[in-house]
């Protein structure tokens, strides 16, 4: 027992993570109604919880990317992945989003002592092209 538990407690040193990861190669694609594409974005946030409903660690959905975690608190749910996908738009200036999808997962270790949730959500930034200006047409004067 004791060596089982040990792998257990070592796994909570890495506690909750909430984490943002993006690439932004897309050389010059365009994509529906002349939209520009800016970046793939994936947001995973999660966390351990002891017999399936009480939290130990969480990620810090209000410093993603950082090694912070919210102790005792469930930060683990779709609403703070839609909070940090949105925050990261306002970010990157982008105007609206394409392909988004989310899912959940849970791992059970050690029977249902231990439970590890994530969400993971991922879209595709877009930014509208400006409307191409009018073409003016010169009056002729006499």
């Amino acid at each position: 027992m004791k060596q089982s538990l040990i792998p257990a407690l070592a796994a909570l040193l890495f506690a909750g993570c909430a984490t943002i990861r993006s690439t932004d190669i897309y050389h010059g694609i365009h994509v529906e109604n002349g939209a520009t594409p800016l970046a793939t974005i994936e947001v995973e946030n999660s966390g351990w919880e002891l017999f399936k409903c009480l939290p130990l660690a969480s990620g810090n959905p209000n410093f993603p990317n950082k090694n912070t975690c919210r102790w005792f608190t469930n930060t683990v749910t779709l609403q703070n992945n839609i909070e940090m996908l949105d925050q990261e738009m306002k970010t990157r200036g982008a105007t609206r989003f394409a392909n988004l999808t989310s899912r959940n997962t849970e791992e059970t270790f050690l029977f249902i002592l231990l439970t590890r949730r994530a969400y993971h959500t991922s879209a595709v930034l877009l930014k509208d092209d400006p409307a191409p200006k009018a073409a003016t047409s010169e009056k002729s004067t006499k």
